[in-house]
């Protein structure tokens, strides 16, 4: 869910890292609606001029190069040098903060912070090997694409852009894998797929048809699919329901413009938590990039916009068969709080408190800010399976295609991120919501395939007491979507 500790992807040692300053909000919109993995993103001014300059010395190019000057236009030594500042980064796991602050633009600092970006590097580098650079696929005048290796064989594809003048800072920094990561040896059924899935944690799976807009009995199903399991921010389905049924009320229209608010601010993943207060989106946009980008500042606003008891009441008008376990509802902050903010010391509360008490928590957290949560330490699980959002496989199957049947634009909105590629092509259509954090990786695809038979495949991994591997986790739930299309 949350990205540096809670991701709703594949974890970014093998999946996409993004450290991105994009140049437009449009744009942002845009990433957000294509990217399945992003550390963070903002909207891109011009370079600031007043800013104090990094030191770049002679040891922070390679050999061979001169140290940018600080008159000289942007030449390839320049670009290479801050290439080579990530290679030693990578390498070294870490940087130091003042390092960090000299080094990239003030955009790039707003967006990112130290901590998640150390934590970043914590994933993709370190582990004693030597990051150098290797290939050029581009440069063009400030911005340049290569290709970074390590000692071990690993590749990273970097997108670069540096200011146009002296002292050259980073502007905009994407690290993605040079290839992207496929799953040895992948099973060749069902039974298979689940079993290896819970080598890693307590596993529920269930493949269930979708006829007539109802979910059928369960094609296939692996473990207690009757017990409800952590969701992370599939969760999200049921606020864009409560947003839907909003608009066919007539109360809100999709082009409605919500403006950032702060109080309604959240953390990592998305884009919206970068923009400045007052600046509007509309409410289209917010439900994609919330459901697309998994955008925990969008869903806060939605929230806020339709009121927290229309998403509570989305949970039964969506078919959930026991509410009670996510009422009240926690927004994407009180979460936060909840598990490593100012607010965890209420924890053991929350979890003792009847449904009352539990409101007036909320209450008593409503103004914690998100510059309040340390994001970049929750690297751990941390209570994931008492504190989350809870559905059973056909819980998710029901909301999948209640939403689903309404047809655009909500097909269209679940099916920006088909959460992983389709690359054999073997449906017709995919939409998709996956969530996670530390300890818990869910995913819930509804796949129509080319003889138009729907499909939906929902499935939870849980381990309370250690990190899963994410990766493999996200690439064996999309093995098994694939073999949906041979049933």
């Amino acid at each position: 869910m949350f990205a540096g500790g809670w991701l709703d992807s594949p974890k970014p040692e093998a999946a996409n890292r993004v450290f991105a300053v994009p140049p437009s909000r449009t744009r942002a919109l845009r990433i957000a609606a294509l990217a399945s993995v992003v550390v963070a993103s903002v909207a891109c001014s011009e370079p600031d001029p007043t800013a104090s300059p990094p030191t770049t010395t002679e040891s922070t190019a390679p050999a061979g190069t001169a140290s940018p000057s600080t008159t000289a236009p942007v030449t390839a030594s320049a670009i290479e040098s801050r290439l080579e500042w990530v290679a030693q980064a990578l390498t070294a796991g870490t940087v130091t903060e003042e390092d960090y602050q000299a080094t990239f633009a003030s955009d790039f600092l707003n967006a990112v912070s130290y901590a998640e970006f150390v934590a970043g590097l914590d994933q993709l580098g370190g582990d004693d090997e030597v990051w150098s650079i290797g290939e050029f696929e581009s440069r063009e005048g400030v911005t340049a694409t290569a290709l970074l290796t390590s000692s071990g064989g690993e590749s990273l594809r970097a997108n670069m852009t540096v200011e146009d003048s002296a002292p050259y800072r980073i502007v905009g920094l994407v690290l993605q894998p040079a290839e992207p990561p496929t799953l040895e040896d992948p099973p060749q059924d069902l039974q298979s797929g689940a079993e290896r899935l819970a080598g890693m944690g307590e596993t529920k799976l269930a493949v269930m048809e979708v006829e007539g807009g109802e979910c059928a009995a369960p094609t296939f199903e692996f473990g207690d699919v009757s017990e409800p399991m952590p969701i992370g921010s599939a969760f999200k389905l049921y606020v864009l329901g409560a947003v839907a049924d909003a608009v066919a009320a007539g109360d809100l229209a999709w082009d409605d413009d919500i403006p950032i608010e702060e109080e309604h601010r959240s953390i990592p993943t998305g884009v919206l938590q970068d923009e400045q207060a007052g600046e509007t989106f509309s409410l289209r946009e917010m439900a994609e990039v919330m459901i697309a980008f998994s955008d925990n500042t969008a869903t806060d606003h939605l929230i806020a916009l339709v009121g927290r008891e229309a998403v509570e009441q989305a949970f039964t008008d969506y078919g959930m068969e026991n509410p009670q376990l996510n009422i009240p509802l926690m927004d994407t902050m009180d979460l936060a709080a909840l598990k490593v903010g100012p607010a965890s010391g209420l924890a053991t509360q929350w979890l003792d408190a009847d449904e009352e008490g539990r409101r007036q928590i909320l209450a008593q957290i409503s103004d914690i800010h998100s510059s309040d949560i340390p994001v970049g330490e929750f690297v751990e699980p941390v209570l994931p399976d008492q504190i989350e959002w809870f559905a059973t496989p056909a819980d998710m199957c029901r909301v999948l295609a209640q939403l689903h049947g309404q047809g655009e634009p909500l097909t269209q909105i679940l099916s920006i991120n088909p959460g992983l590629p389709d690359e054999e092509e073997r449906f017709e259509a995919i939409a998709f919501k996956g969530g996670a954090e530390p300890g818990v990786t869910s995913s819930n695809w509804l796949v129509e395939r080319p003889d138009g038979r729907q499909f939906v495949v929902s499935g939870s991994v849980l381990n309370p007491d250690e990190n899963m591997d994410q990766l493999q986790v996200n690439l064996l739930f999309g093995a098994i979507r694939d073999l949906v299309a041979d049933l």
